[in-house]
């Protein structure tokens, strides 16, 4: 890491008259690295609401009998991509958090000499994250709306694989929900060792 001169008037806002130093660059980036967070929390809620919008829509088509039970084979394949999908956004935003808390947090707390600056990220990894329970609902929520609705949906579909293509359809939900709860184990268990 390179060694930042500290100079208060370093602190100072970019002008017409000086050149953006390093902590006003660390800055903008911070800024904007949090902006793309808050974009992808958009797109968590976006990816629940469209996940529940298709399970409710199926489902109730098929349990109002206007639908053919068949449709129901739809659900695996749906659910299990939105929830990739949706895994992957959850992702992005953790190597965004661990990316500020790892790079930007030191840089500025070396220049500025306070090791609270950009203190999130780390207290959510040291203190938030390790109580008990701190996150339990949102993990038992997407437990039962992304990897809980496919898995269901394949054992209520399991009986109504009378041609070719609904087998294939339903091997693709088996193939995407098992690619789903291990991407999700394995994001649980790195989670758990967060520090």
């Amino acid at each position: 890491m390179v060694a930042l001169p500290r100079s208060p008037q370093r602190l100072r806002p970019a002008g017409p008259d000086r050149a953006p130093g390093p902590v006003d660059v660390a800055l903008a980036e911070f800024a904007a690295l949090r902006n793309e967070i808050d974009n992808l929390a958009g797109a968590h809620r976006t990816m629940m609401n469209l996940n529940i919008t298709v399970v409710a829509a199926l489902v109730g088509f098929v349990l109002a009998n206007r639908a053919d039970p068949h449709l129901l084979l739809a659900l695996p394949p749906a659910s299990g991509a939105i929830g990739l999908v949706y895994q992957w956004y959850v992702l992005h935003a953790r190597n965004i958090g661990d990316y500020i808390n790892e790079h930007l947090r030191p840089l500025l707390a070396e220049y500025t000499g306070d090791d609270r600056v950009l203190g999130w990220e780390h207290h959510l990894r040291t203190s938030v994250y390790r109580r008990f329970g701190s996150n339990l609902s949102g993990r038992l929520s997407y437990l039962i709306i992304f990897p809980g609705v496919p898995v269901a949906g394949l054992a209520v579909t399991a009986p109504l694989l009378d041609s070719p293509w609904y087998v294939a359809a339903w091997l693709l939900g088996v193939a995407l929900s098992a690619t789903q709860i291990t991407v999700w184990v394995r994001q649980a268990r790195d989670w758990v060792c967060w520090a």
